[in-house]
This record gives C-alpha cells, structure tokens and sequence, in this order.
C-alpha cells in the first residue's frame, strides 16, 4: 500500500507516511475498546465482531478503487481497515491467556504467532502476485479471508469451553474501557520504543528499498517472505532455547536484534541483503512479540486480563502510528542516505533495551514474572 500510495496515487513521501500514522493511530481507540469488550462480551462475541467488519471495511475498499471513487475515499477506508485487527487482537491474546498456565504461556503464544506468520509467509507473495492485477484484487483477497475467520470462530469456538468466570465477575460493574498500573506503564515505554522500530516494516522499509536500492514492488514480496517464513521455522526453536533465560532478558535480546538488522538496512544495496537484514530483523521479532503478551498476562489480574492486553495494544498502537513519520522525516531530512537514516531508527531500539533492563530489575516485577500464580488449569 505504501507503494501504491506513492506510485499509483502520487502521494509525497511524508503523506504516505502520515496515512500509516493515522492508521495506527485509529487502532489505539479501537485496541482499548476491543480490550474491554473482550472482558465485558466475551472473547467470542469479540472475535466475530471483528471479523465481521473486517469484511465490510476491506469490501468496501475493494468497491472504492473498483469504481474510480475519490482517493480521499481510498484512504479515510484503508485508515478505518485498523478495526477489525484491533478487536481480534486483544481478544485471541486474552483467550490464549485464559486456556494456558504461565509456565506454558510464552511457549503457547510463540505457537500462536507461528500460525499467524504461516500467514505472513504466503501473503506477502500472494499480494504482489495478486498487485500486478489490481490493488483492488489485494482487498478482495483480504475481505474474503475475513469471512474465513469468522466462519472458523464461529463454528471451532465455544464460549462455553472458555474459562468466563472474569467476564461473568465484570457483569454489573461499569465499563471501563482502561486498565493500567505503573508497572505496565514501565513496560509499556519499553514496547512502545521496540514498535516504533518495528513499523518501520510498513512504509520506510519497503519505500527506501524501492526508490534508493531500486527494487521493484514484487521483489518486496520475496523480503516479507523471509519474515514470515523465519518466523515459522525460527520461532518454536528459539523459543525453546531461551527457556533458559527470563522473559525480559529474552525481550532485550530481540530489541538488540531488531537495532542490529535495521542499522544494517543502511549498508544493504541488493535483494540478497535485505533479505538478510530482515532473517535479523525477524529474529528480533520472534524475542520480542511472545515476550509482550506473557509478560502483561503476569502482571495482569486475571479478570482484566483482556483489558490490560488492549492498553499495551494501545501503546504499540501509538509506536506504529509515530513510525513511519519518524522513518519518512528521516528519509526525507537525509535525502535516503542510508546510513544516517537507520542509524537513527536505531537509536530508539538501544532506548527500548535501556528501559528493559530496568524494568527486568524492579523487586515486584522480578518477583511477579518469576513465581507461579495460581491459575486456571491447562486446557493444552
């Protein structure tokens, strides 16, 4: 898309980047909401909801580009597509959350994130196979991939196998939409600074890969391919061998990663070693993305447990929203000298891993993350 932006509609370099910031920026309202409806609904009914105008919103771009509507059309809709991930999201977290003990958790969501990213593996090349078509074939693709979701939701998904007593104890109380603490704000800082590294991914990546290295839209595909298929092949491995380690160090390594295969993102002038770049990027990645969920279901009561996902999903939401602003304005202020350019980005991973650190010092957080609470039994 952020090619299609800048290729196909003409848009500057910085207003692609603000459309990426708007669209993140909409998923932190829609991430708290998600949150609470999850804890006050149920993770089910969430999860359709979700699904369901994920459908309407990606058709509904689909008829946009297919009937020559104005851009401004294209993109109000492509900003509000941020709905329906940021209702999932929070809700299929909290649900891994509710069936799994801590012991088993950061294991459990490294296998969510490993059938996620079987996505991630195939998409990326089904999109630009797909793009040379029609960008609106893309959304086509997706709007019909939505109805797939909730078809399995729907008839794979029972409320009743869920533990609910947390949505049940929230009934009659008032709607909260927010639920923090100090620590998770301590934490949050953390994996606020680690996203906006990470969304570089979206628009600053793929938009310095085309206009200074020279590569077409397709070859993007073949990079996205290596996050995903790392991703699926890397993450259980990895997983296994940092059991040894605490969820914080493991979360501090992945930041270093992620500061490592971005710096050197500046030196790369081929397909070859972006490719390389992004197999370090997406072990940063696999560290860092369990890390976040099974530390804030920890330190999370349980009957907020949905709630307290959406406020970190809040925050990463903001980190993805500044993110490409920040990766354009350095493009721009550096004229794509690469160097410079991801030397910067860096800077706010080493920052990420600064604040890790002491949060992973904080008696309470030590104490917390370490011990066994009580919990519900495995459902695994």
């Amino acid at each position: 898309m952020a090619i299609y932006f800048k290729q196909e509609l003409g848009l500057p370099t910085i207003e692609v980047g603000i459309i990426f910031t708007l669209l993140s920026g909409t998923s932190v309202l829609f991430s708290i909401v998600g949150g609470a409806l999850a804890d006050y609904i149920g993770r089910r009914k969430t999860l359709l909801v979700g699904s369901l105008g994920g459908f309407f919103v990606y058709a509904g771009i689909v008829a946009f580009i297919s009937f020559h509507k104005p851009d401004l059309w294209i993109i109000a809709a492509f900003i509000f597509s941020s709905f329906s991930g940021s209702l999932v999201f929070p809700s299929a977290s909290a649900l891994v959350s509710d069936v799994t003990s801590e012991s088993e958790r950061f294991t459990a969501f490294s296998i969510y994130r490993i059938l996620s990213n079987v996505g991630w593996a195939i998409g990326p090349l089904i999109g630009a196979y797909i793009y040379g078509t029609g960008v609106e074939f893309v959304f086509l693709f997706v709007a019909i991939s939505s109805v797939v979701q909730f078809v399995i939701v729907l008839v794979l998904v029972s409320e009743k196998a869920i533990p609910n007593r947390w949505t049940e104890q929230n009934k009659g109380k008032k709607f909260n939409i927010l639920s923090f603490d100090r620590y998770l704000i301590f934490f949050g800082a953390g994996t606020f600074l680690i996203t906006v590294v990470a969304s570089q991914f979206s628009v600053t990546l793929p938009t310095y890969s085309v206009i200074h290295v020279g590569l077409s839209a397709s070859d993007l595909g073949y990079i996205y391919a290596v996050n995903g298929a790392v991703v699926v092949l890397g993450q259980y491995p990895m997983t296994t061998f940092m059991r040894r380690f605490s969820d914080i160090t493991t979360m501090a390594l992945g930041a270093v990663l992620y500061s490592i295969g971005y710096f050197l993102v500046g030196f790369s002038n081929s397909l070859p070693l972006l490719m390389l770049d992004m197999v370090i990027i997406t072990a940063g990645e696999n560290l860092t993305s369990p890390g976040i969920n099974t530390i804030v279901s920890k330190i999370a009561p349980r009957d907020r447990t949905a709630r307290y996902m959406g406020f970190i999903g809040m925050l990463n939401s903001t980190g993805r929203a500044l993110g490409p602003s920040v990766g354009t304005i350095f493009l721009s202020i550096y004229l794509f000298e690469g160097v410079k350019t991801w030397a910067s980005i860096s800077m706010f991973g080493a920052a990420a891993v600064f604040i890790l650190l002491i949060f992973g010092r904080v008696p309470y957080i030590r104490a917390k993350i370490g011990a066994q609470k009580k919990a519900l039994p495995s459902r695994s």
